[in-house]
């Protein structure tokens, strides 16, 4: 058995040797000071805490009017025929906004999330493109996302930190729908669904958020809490069990409410030298501190779902791919695009708008392309036209995502 087992990690060493075990942090989401972190930057996949930046994208789509809570969305055959856990919608039935956001954070329905992403873009792939260049805008350097709703996907990652990132943001810039995730039961159809979040459950002061499990990591889990005017997130990825993922976040929450009170008063006391910072924290200087925007990472780059329009018969359905005519299709000089293009910014500048596709053509083979700086609402857009297909448009968006740039494809005008 010894010289199987040998056997084995000399052909998969990252699964004997490579694994340091679950990674954690806890940060106070006040000002980012991280108060205790091991592994946080190692990527993991997030499973169903993928939901986080799902509902972070619908929050911002009811934010700009594009979506309201009454709203019914239509459930597709793909939503309807996701693996567990769900709800069991049945394709050509609707579900309201807000149904469809309380199946997420209660019962972690992926066939809610693939409802709530074909709402916002012309399929849940291209929802997965927003996400990823949404992530990059709030800070997320290690995050890519594949699909709504965590389903395992070898090139889904991210890490504790960037959830804890995601976190923070969503608590900032959506507080009236924060409050959400504190919900303990939901009823759909006649049937109730109760939370599972035992730390929302049991531990005194906490808040929510989202807990998820997928077997090529484990067991993860975020966790907010509110005590003493003090709140903090906490982030574990890749634990055992659940009764190992809980106790472990409870564990953080408590070390850091002990922590924060004396590290911030000290901190206020201190000046700035880094070696003190160093000694009191046990840190390097620029792991301190997880960034914090201060608004909607859509709002800071004005590149909001509030751009796009309803391209179907129901009212706040979005796609991506079907603009306004009057708004983003159309230029100063009144011409459309004929062809298959991609945006990669909105700009207060023409000259920036030029600039930024530019450097978005550095990425791919751009001899036929041609670039155009639409004027509306006061921003200029960054496009390249050109694309024959539909998935030649994508494709490129994919490259150019994975290089860090904004992306997002966009259909010939009506």
């Amino acid at each position: 058995m010894r010289f199987l087992t040998l056997i084995f990690c000399l052909f998969f060493s990252t699964v004997c040797f490579g694994w340091a075990g679950p990674s954690t942090l806890v940060a106070d989401t006040k000002s980012g000071l991280i108060l205790e972190s091991k592994n946080a930057d190692i990527e993991q996949h997030p499973a169903s805490l993928t939901k986080v930046m799902t509902l972070y994208l619908t929050f911002d789509a009811l934010e700009n009017g594009i979506l309201s809570m009454n709203d019914p969305l239509p459930i597709s055959e793909k939503a309807a025929r996701q693996p567990k856990s769900k709800i069991y919608l049945k394709a050509g039935d609707t579900i309201t906004v807000r149904e469809a956001i309380l199946a997420l954070i209660v019962k972690s329905a992926n066939d809610a999330a693939v409802v709530l992403a074909e709402a916002l873009a012309p399929s849940e792939e291209d929802f997965a493109l927003m996400m990823t260049s949404a992530a990059y805008d709030l800070g997320l350097r290690h995050t890519t996302f594949k699909n709504a709703s965590g389903l395992h996907h070898p090139e889904q990652v991210t890490t504790a930190k960037d959830m804890a990132i995601l976190t923070i943001a969503m608590i900032n810039h959506y507080p009236q729908y924060y409050r959400l995730f504190s919900t303990n039961s939901f009823s759909y159809h006649g049937k109730q669904y109760v939370n599972h979040n035992n730390v929302l459950r049991y531990y005194k002061g906490a808040e929510g958020l989202k807990t998820g499990y997928v077997a090529a990591v484990g067991y993860n889990i975020i966790s907010t809490a509110h005590k003493n005017d003090e709140r903090l997130v906490s982030v574990v990825l890749g634990q055992s069990s659940v009764k190992k993922r809980d106790a472990q976040a409870i564990k953080l929450l408590d070390k850091g409410f002990k922590k924060i009170s004396k590290q911030q008063q000290l901190f206020e006391k201190m000046d700035k030298n880094p070696l003190k910072q160093k000694a009191l924290v046990g840190l390097p200087k620029r792991d301190l501190y997880l960034p914090i925007m201060k608004e909607s990472a859509l709002k800071a780059k004005k590149v909001s779902l509030a751009y796009l329009k309803n391209n179907q018969n129901n009212k706040g359905l979005l796609g991506v791919g079907r603009l306004e005519v009057d708004d983003l299709t159309v230029s100063e000089q009144g011409d459309k695009n004929t062809s298959w293009e991609i945006q990669v910014g909105a700009f207060g500048s023409e000259k920036q708008a030029l600039k930024q596709a530019q450097n978005a053509l550095r990425y791919f083979d751009g001899r036929d392309k041609e670039i155009r700086t639409p004027f509306a609402n006061n921003l200029y857009r960054a496009r390249i036209s050109g694309f024959e297909t539909k998935q030649s448009a994508h494709n490129t968006c994919k490259r150019l995502i994975s290089k860090k740039i904004q992306c997002l494809p966009i259909a010939p005008a009506l």
